[in-house]
């Protein structure tokens, strides 16, 4: 899988934080185009994880791999967090959805250069989970998987996501 699908895996944990901006704009404007534009913007972001992830399980390259390493990697949860809730808190802060979609410009572009991917907040409430994993070749890698690992072990089969990101089988 390209790079560009870990940018957008990585870009739709913010759709929540479109649909508290549009909220919060809603309550100071009323209807108005940003508003409809955010929602928009918001929900088709939300359906990004699942669509994303069913690609990968559908077409990503599948292989068996030994892990010798693993550890949790839900480091940036509260990170997103903040930034859903974010709005409410600078709601006098009236910036326009030029500087809003400039500033997720930025972002995917900044992504584009990262190789791995934080915990994405939505995904978490799907009940998957991100590890920092190291194969036995020593290459270091992103899992997400739908169960808690504990033993390195237990993991037998992944699907490439991106260069740097594997999802379990």
């Amino acid at each position: 899988m390209k790079n560009w699908l870990r940018t957008l895996l990585f870009i739709s944990a913010f759709s929540p934080a479109f649909l508290s901006l549009a909220y919060v704009r809603y309550d100071l404007h009323g209807l108005t185009t940003d508003v409809i534009q955010l929602i928009f913007i918001g929900l088709v972001g939300l359906s990004f994880p699942v669509l994303i992830l069913k690609l990968v399980k559908r077409h990503g390259e599948s292989f068996i791999i030994q892990i010798k390493k693993i550890e949790s990697n839900d480091f940036m949860l509260l990170g997103f967090i903040f930034s859903y809730i974010s709005p409410f808190i600078l709601r006098g802060a009236d910036i326009s959805l030029n500087t809003i979609m400039f500033i997720v410009l930025v972002l995917c572009i900044i992504l584009w250069t990262i190789n791995t991917l934080p915990s994405h907040p939505l995904l978490r409430f799907l009940k998957f989970r991100f590890y920092k994993v190291e194969s036995s070749s020593g290459v270091v890698y992103i899992l997400i998987a739908r169960r808690e690992i504990l033993d390195p072990k237990q993991i037998k089969s992944v699907r490439k996501i991106s260069s740097a990101m594997l999802i379990e089988e």
